[in-house]
């Protein structure tokens, strides 16, 4: 290959630069779409650069694929999907892309609702937000939404959401838009976070304050995830990485302390999602019971 071919490339860039057809069949190549070469397996934010680079120009990244190239929360396996098949707009007037591997997409856009991330065409974040909804279950686009609105790095401002809520009234995705919107709190710093506090106002319990830092004079005793402040209640959730000794032993340190000011904890894991109910009847019965 001459010296400075990329790792990827499309056809008419590898004839240009001098490759011969016969050396663009060869082997040590493959062809992640039609029209485009690698010299290597490619992973994400790579592999759309290619894919766009053999597109239209008016392509851009759109869906759940617009959604990690945000860094936005997804299921699993929505986010395999979206990496493995990237979702390719285009405007509601031009012609919807149709290639093996792609899902293409005619959506309708305005100045400012395509940007630019990592060199990339892509829906801007509130343009994300609107698309997604139409595929995602409220669960899940609340964390989608909270991640949005972080308090720590946000991306847009709970205004502009609802502006694009507005401007696409009573289509696809507005109610669990609008639930979103209601229920949406910066402040969340991981969607089972998100999810969890779902849960609990959907059953009806008080909303609970998210990561608050608790204090005891002046010194600084803790941030918990979640705080019912009237009730000295904490709720915390637990992921994997809690079960590493050495956190396992600061977690026991930090709940004695938070004990001993008067505060009770109440520790989450994802086998509580598998029953929801149980955990809203444990923390019920809490709340109850400091009354």
């Amino acid at each position: 290959m001459p010296s400075g071919t990329p790792i990827g490339f499309t056809v008419p860039d590898a004839l240009a630069r001098g490759i011969t057809p016969r050396r663009l069949r060869a082997k040590d190549l493959s062809s992640p779409f039609h029209g485009t070469r690698a010299r290597r397996r490619l992973i994400g934010a790579e592999t759309l650069s290619l894919l766009l680079a053999a597109l239209p120009p008016h392509a851009f990244v759109c869906g759940t694929t617009a959604a990690c190239l945000w860094g936005l929360p997804l299921a699993a396996q929505q986010e395999a999907e979206a990496w493995a098949r990237p979702r390719i707009g285009v405007p509601a007037e031009e012609t919807r892309i149709r290639r093996m591997g792609v899902l293409g997409h005619r959506l309708a856009v305005e100045s400012g609702d395509v940007v630019r991330r990592r060199g990339l065409a892509v829906l801007s974040p509130s343009r994300t937000w609107v698309d997604v909804s139409r595929v995602m279950c409220l669960p899940r686009f609340l964390a989608l939404t909270d991640a949005l609105l972080s308090t720590r790095h946000p991306l847009v401002s709970a205004e502009e959401l609802a502006r694009h809520h507005e401007r696409f009234a009573g289509g696809r995705g507005a109610r669990v838009q609008q639930r979103a919107l209601e229920l949406a709190d910066g402040r969340a710093e991981s969607p089972r976070e998100s999810m969890v506090r779902l849960i609990l106002i959907e059953a009806g319990l008080p909303r609970p304050e998210c990561n608050v830092e608790i204090w005891h004079g002046r010194r600084f005793v803790a941030r918990v995830d979640m705080l019912y402040a009237d009730e000295r209640l904490i709720i915390e959730y637990d992921g994997d990485h809690h079960r590493d000794p050495d956190q396992w032993s600061r977690d026991q340190i930090r709940r004695a302390e938070l004990e001993s000011l008067g505060y009770r904890m109440i520790v989450v894991t994802r086998r509580d999602f598998d029953d929801p109910d149980a955990l809203v009847r444990r923390i019920r019965r809490l709340l109850t019971a400091s009354r």
